[in-house]
Order: C-alpha cells, then sequence, then structure tokens
C-alpha cells in the first residue's frame, strides 16, 4: 500500500515545493521593457543582505550564529547609473543610489555581482528600485544587436507589439511575434515592430537564422 502511495506523496510534495516558488518565466527583453517602470544601465559597487530583524549580514560577522535562509529579506545593491533608457514619474522620484531584491525563498529575487555593469529594468516599491527574475536583468557585456536597438528607442516605439511564446495562445496573433519557447535567439537579432496595417512582426538587425516571421 505504502509503494503505490509514494508516488503520489512526492507529486504532492513537489506540487507544494513549486507553489512557493517564483512563478514567473524567462522575461522577454521588449515586454520587459514595455512594462518595467525603469530601464537603466548601471554599475554595481557593493551588496549587502540583510534579514527579516532588520540586521544586515555583516553586522553578524562577529556573532556565532548567523540566521537560516528562511531569515532572510533582501539584497541592496549600491549602484552608479550610467545611463537610462526607460523612465517613470515613479522612477524620477525614487532612490537611485542602490537597487534591491528580496532573497527570500520563492521571491523572484536575483542576485548581481560586484564590479560589473549590469543592463536593469524593475519597478518601484516604496521609492525604491527593484530587480526580479520576472524582469531583464543582465550584464551589460552581454546585449547583442536587437536588445541594443531596442533599448535606444526601437522598443519605446513598439510598446503595443509583444513578443510571444509559440505555446502561450492568449495574445492577438496581429500585435504578436513568436518566438521559439525559451529560444533568446530572435531577441537577438531582431525587434518586433509594428507594420502601418497593425500587424507586428519582426524586424532585422542583425542576421542570424532563427526568426519565425520578418518585416515584409
Amino acid at each position: 500500500m505504502l509503494g503505490r502511495a509514494l508516488p503520489w506523496l512526492c507529486m504532492l510534495m513537489c506540487f507544494m515545493k513549486l507553489t512557493w516558488a517564483c512563478s514567473c518565466y524567462m522575461p522577454r527583453y521588449q515586454n520587459s521593457f514595455c512594462t518595467s517602470e525603469f530601464a537603466i544601465k548601471a554599475n554595481v559597487t557593493s551588496a549587502e543582505l540583510y534579514f527579516r530583524d532588520g540586521r544586515s549580514l555583516s553586522s553578524y560577522v562577529k556573532e556565532s550564529v548567523i540566521p537560516g535562509r528562511h531569515h532572510r529579506l533582501e539584497y541592496n545593491y549600491s549602484i552608479d547609473v550610467l545611463d537610462v533608457f526607460k523612465t517613470t514619474p515613479a522612477f524620477e522620484t525614487a532612490e537611485n543610489s542602490y537597487v534591491t531584491s528580496d532573497a527570500f525563498d520563492g521571491s523572484c529575487g536575483i542576485v548581481l555581482a560586484v564590479g560589473i555593469e549590469y543592463y536593469m529594468t524593475g519597478y518601484i516599491r516604496n521609492g525604491h528600485m527593484v530587480v526580479a527574475s520576472c524582469f531583464t536583468t543582465a550584464p551589460f557585456s552581454e546585449l547583442k544587436a536587437g536588445h541594443l536597438e531596442g533599448i535606444q528607442g526601437l522598443y519605446a516605439d513598439n510598446c503595443k507589439c509583444r513578443v510571444n511564446e509559440l505555446m502561450l495562445g492568449k495574445w492577438r496573433k496581429k500585435r504578436v511575434c513568436l518566438a521559439e519557447w525559451y529560444s533568446p535567439c530572435e531577441e537577438q537579432e531582431a525587434v518586433c515592430v509594428k507594420q502601418k496595417g497593425g500587424k507586428c512582426v519582426w524586424r532585422h538587425i542583425a542576421e542570424e537564422p532563427c526568426l519565425l516571421d520578418e518585416e515584409e
């Protein structure tokens, strides 16, 4: 009897674990830019982990016991903003000397490396910039031709278009550029732009053989 029940118990435990996990999949650069409250290039100068009791990790260094993972609250990353690609009223009044990212399990937080220049998109929470795995954040040196052309203006001009995975059919195809599931290839070489008739198609920036459709 126990042998028959074990597979179901394992499935139940996996489901319970997933319900606490971050629920967003790989963000698309264009979608993330259009839905975010800021898009910037910034250099991370320092990092500090804070716990729910308000103390930082560095304040625990001289103590023998450090709180466990479930006591973590957020990472604070001091930054130097090098360029701004998108701004909003919320961003204009936000603290811009650091960004935060949630550090507790299932919170969609991300870890950044000190000394690296990043392209960051995110939202404003209580007057602070927040970065998360549901928005695009990547080392700036890793951005490709399509990304760079997009953040310099093409994304902002085409926010009525959306990049959509083949498996997700809820968006009207007229305003969607299709992309392979979990494939970064399309956005590396192109931007989804709106034509005169209202249809959204991929516009080539660099030549790579991965686009599903293209501008006529």
